[in-house]
């Protein structure tokens, strides 16, 4: 398995050079729990992630069971 920074690189360069392309089997990458991890680190970096969302939820209580 890719480190997660390099797999997120990876499918962010693929999507910059092929703009007309439909990537499909990007849902493999939800399975991985680093990729929650790292996305909650830059969350809990912004100072605005403690304002609610539409669906009143914010980054607050973020656990492994969510």
């Amino acid at each position: 398995m890719k480190p997660t920074m390099t797999a997120l690189k990876r499918i962010k360069q693929n999507s910059n050079k092929n703009k007309e392309e439909t990537f499909t089997r990007l849902y493999r990458y939800l399975l991985r729990p680093d990729i929650y991890y790292t996305a909650y680190k830059n969350l809990y970096a912004n100072n605005r992630a403690a304002t609610e969302g539409i669906d009143n939820g914010t980054a607050n209580g973020f656990s492994k069971q969510k």
